[in-house]
This record gives structure tokens, C-alpha cells and sequence, in this order.
């Protein structure tokens, strides 16, 4: 049994328009426009989305230890402390400037990526900052960290040493018969934080 001439054009026709729909779909849905970045930034930071302005970056920093933690410090900071029109932000960090106002010069980068090989997709990339405690106290090594952030949760020196994202992040420090509270921003530059642990209560 033959196709008919009509048939095999029938076929051939959808066969094309299904293709083209869904490379139509893949460029609108899957693959991510500089304009769209820089929309959904800019949504992130207008409604202090964290979740959403940490969709924006790459897997690996998505990854980040405390990343959600950071996101949503960052958001917040700019939502909250930007000169810069809110409107504008998304735009500025696609361009490559920083964002003026907040506490710190956040640090991000746009590259992109084919999707199946013809379409560019852009994202965020960031630089995450080693954060070394360092104890002035005189109890030597004996030290309990917890991040406050959130949902209290301890962390070890060694988990903040191998770097956090960008953000604020609050600590609730003991050493021995000594308590307090600390902070640190990271900015995304790659650089190490020091955080000092000093009991001054006898000042």
C-alpha cells in the first residue's frame, strides 16, 4: 500500500510546523534572553525574591553553600538601599555595572550558553567569598558557630572557609565562657572575609 501524493505533503507540512514550533518554544522558554535577565532580575529585587533572583545564576552557584541565604540578603539590600532606579537594576547588572546604594558592590557576571546549539541563553555568575573565623579570644580552636539567618543552624569553620555567596550573613558566636553576635558581607569578588572573634566586654 502507497501514500498518496497528498498524504506524504500532509505529513511533511506537519513534520515542519511541529519542528519550527518547537524551535519557537525552546527560544521563548527554554533559552533566556539578555532582556529577560535583566526582567527578571529587576522582578527579584521589586518583590525581595530570593528564590528567584538565585534562579537567575548558574548551577554551580545556585550550589553555593547558604547560597538561598545570600540571594535573599542581596535582594533585600537592594530593594531597600539601591539609589539606582528599581525598575533599572536588572538592566544595569546585565550591562555590567554595579548597582549603587547598597551595602556592598555586589560583584556579577553575565555569560551564556547554546541551547541545542543555536540559541543563546544568558545567566548570572558569581565569585564565592572564603570566610576565615579567626579567634582572638584566648580560647584557641574551641568555637561554636550558628547562622542565624532564618533558621538557626550551626556551621563549622571549614564550611564557611570554602566560600559563601554573595550576601549578608549573621552568626551567633561562642568560645569558651565568651558570647556574641558578628556579620559578614561577601560581595562575589573571591576575596577572603575575616571575621574576628574578639571579647571586648571587659572595655
Amino acid at each position: 500500500m502507497t501514500m498518496k501524493k497528498k498524504d506524504i505533503i500532509t505529513i511533511a507540512v506537519i513534520a515542519v510546523v511541529v519542528l519550527f514550533g518547537g524551535f519557537f518554544f525552546v527560544k521563548t522558554h527554554v533559552a533566556v534572553s539578555e532582556d529577560r535577565l535583566a526582567a527578571n532580575i529587576t522582578k527579584a529585587v521589586q518583590n525581595k525574591d530570593g528564590k528567584l533572583f538565585l534562579k537567575q545564576f548558574s548551577k554551580d552557584d545556585q550550589n553555593i553553600k547558604f547560597s538561598a541565604i545570600g540571594a535573599q540578603s542581596v535582594v533585600k539590600d537592594m530593594h531597600n538601599n539601591a539609589t539606582d532606579a528599581t525598575s533599572e537594576i536588572g538592566k544595569l547588572i546585565v550591562d555590567g555595572s554595579t548597582v549603587s546604594g547598597t551595602s556592598v558592590n555586589y560583584q556579577f557576571t553575565v555569560e551564556s550558553k547554546k541551547v541545542l546549539g543555536v540559541f543563546d541563553s544568558y545567566y548570572l555568575t558569581t565569585r564565592k567569598s572564603p570566610v576565615k573565623v579567626v579567634n582572638y579570644t584566648g580560647y584557641g580552636d574551641d568555637i561554636s558557630l550558628t547562622l542565624t539567618d532564618g533558621k538557626d543552624q550551626t556551621v563549622t569553620k571549614s564550611e564557611l572557609a570554602s566560600g559563601v555567596f554573595p550576601g549578608k550573613y549573621n552568626f551567633s558566636v561562642t568560645t569558651g565562657d565568651y558570647s556574641g553576635n558578628y556579620w559578614v558581607k561577601a560581595s562575589g569578588d573571591g576575596d577572603t572575609i575575616d571575621m574576628e572573634v574578639i571579647d571586648d566586654s571587659g572595655y
